[in-house]
């Protein structure tokens, strides 16, 4: 079951580790209900948090993927993709959704639209 344990605006965060439980550029795979969440850390120490699907014709999920900069590599079919929004860069389309994330202290949390899921940006 999960606890919320910050509400803002529209969204509810929810405690899923500290910064030490997430490795520099590895994907982590976290649910919160019926969400699967892919959560990555740069090296430069941002996270953030998209939808464990890939965009790709294969399907699949993005969490084994490896990440450059703030650009994650798809393990499936090799699409790179924005972490930031989740748009998928050129020459390739497509979309992943992304997550809020708010760091306090150490504490990583990752926000849910109170009517359920993620952000698509637009």
């Amino acid at each position: 079951m999960m606890e919320s344990i910050w509400n803002r605006n529209d969204y509810t965060y929810y405690l899923v580790g500290t910064l030490d439980d997430f490795t520099e550029r590895l994907g982590r795979v976290v649910r919160l209900g019926k969400e699967e969440i892919a959560v990555f850390k740069t090296t430069e120490g941002k996270v953030f948090a998209l939808e464990n699907k890939s965009p790709g014709p294969r399907g699949g999920t993005i969490a084994e993927g490896i990440i450059s900069g703030e650009v994650l590599f798809d393990p499936i079919c090799d699409w790179q993709i924005g972490l930031p929004d989740g748009q998928v860069l050129g020459p390739d389309t497509g979309q992943v959704r992304t997550y809020p994330v708010h760091i306090l202290g150490d504490e990583v949390r990752i926000g849910i639209l109170k009517n359920g899921g993620g952000m698509v940006h637009e």
